[in-house]
């Protein structure tokens, strides 16, 4: 009998500015309602500098006293567990003087790794499994779609920081914003013959790739010996016009709403005109006996602890444990 379905909550729908959530009374009474609403773990996003006080290992034990108090405030909540960490290696961090590191570079992989190891670490103590990735960047920063040569080298890097981070027990894992070069099907599965299938696994994001044009289910349905961990959020658009490819999307289309004037790309599970197909998707993993960390996401939401409700309702009735 498999494992069953474990739910998690992100928290970073909790940190729509830069500066709003800073102080550890912010943080305890997120993690309460997301215990509140039913789920057993959070999902930690990393970040850097003083105003993101739980996006690194470092600036938790600064802010706490030490890893220890918080994973203690964490399991006061009534949560089991911080389920996962999702790191983009590409965004600058202000603590180590880099500008970001590109797993195209086969010259940085080891430095990836290196600054990767410290949230496995923290994972590992805190019961979390999956350490959560970008597998590739923004396909506008790239000329055209990767070719064979970049694809490997993207590969080569997550099987090195794969290999790093399994020696904690905890397993690194690709994801696919509607941004990545990786959202893309032809270029998705190249990328995953090319890694490890014992180091590397995949997270399936169901709104970032329905804004991209791509269907869930049907790429659980063709790699569903990959998908080691699920980001679940609906949304209501998909981007026809391709403006996700277009020069510093995350500003034009995601945060301004593009030509069009989204006013949200993404929203709660089940919400009404949503795209998402959540009925098949969880027919599909009871047929697979599918077991892991299913997060629940709900970014751009004005109202985070709302949308923790919402989502928590959804998810009881329908991934029932």
């Amino acid at each position: 009998m498999s494992a069953p379905i474990r739910l998690g909550c992100a928290i970073n729908q909790w940190k729509p500015n830069f500066d709003d959530f800073t102080r550890p009374e912010q943080h305890e009474r997120a993690l309460k309602v997301i215990a509140a609403c039913g789920f057993t773990g959070v999902e930690l996003r990393a970040g850097t500098g003083r105003w993101d006080p739980l996006g690194r290992p470092a600036s938790i034990a600064a802010t706490y006293g030490s890893t220890a108090a918080f994973l203690d405030l964490v399991r006061r909540t009534g949560l089991e567990a911080v389920s996962s960490w999702y790191v983009d290696p590409g965004e600058p961090v202000d603590e180590e003087l880099s500008r970001g590191r590109s797993v195209l570079d086969r010259a940085q992989h080891e430095e990836i790794a290196e600054a990767l190891l410290p949230f496995a670490e923290f994972l590992a103590e805190a019961g979390g499994s999956r350490l959560v990735v970008r597998a590739l960047p923004a396909a506008w920063t790239l000329d055209g779609r990767p070719g064979a040569a970049l694809i490997a080298a993207a590969a080569a890097g997550w099987n090195t920081v794969g290999a790093a981070v399994a020696q904690t027990g905890v397993r690194l894992s690709l994801h696919v914003d509607c941004l990545s070069a990786a959202a893309e099907e032809k270029t998705l599965a190249e990328l995953l013959v090319e890694t490890d299938p014992a180091l590397v696994g995949l997270t399936l994001d169901t709104a970032e790739l329905t804004v991209a044009g791509l269907d869930p289910v049907r790429l659980f349905d063709s790699h569903h010996d990959r998908v080691d961990h699920l980001h679940l959020k609906d949304t209501r658009h998909v981007d026809e016009a391709g403006e996700r490819l277009l020069p510093h999307a995350e500003a034009g289309m995601l945060s301004e709403g593009g030509a069009r004037g989204i006013e949200r790309w993404f929203y709660e599970c089940g919400t009404s005109g949503g795209l998402v197909d959540f009925p098949a998707l969880a027919e599909r993993l009871r047929t697979r006996a599918w077991s892991g960390w299913a997060v629940f996401e709900s970014e751009q939401t004005p109202n985070p602890a709302r949308s923790a409700m919402l989502n928590g309702w959804y998810a009881q009735r329908l991934l029932p444990r």
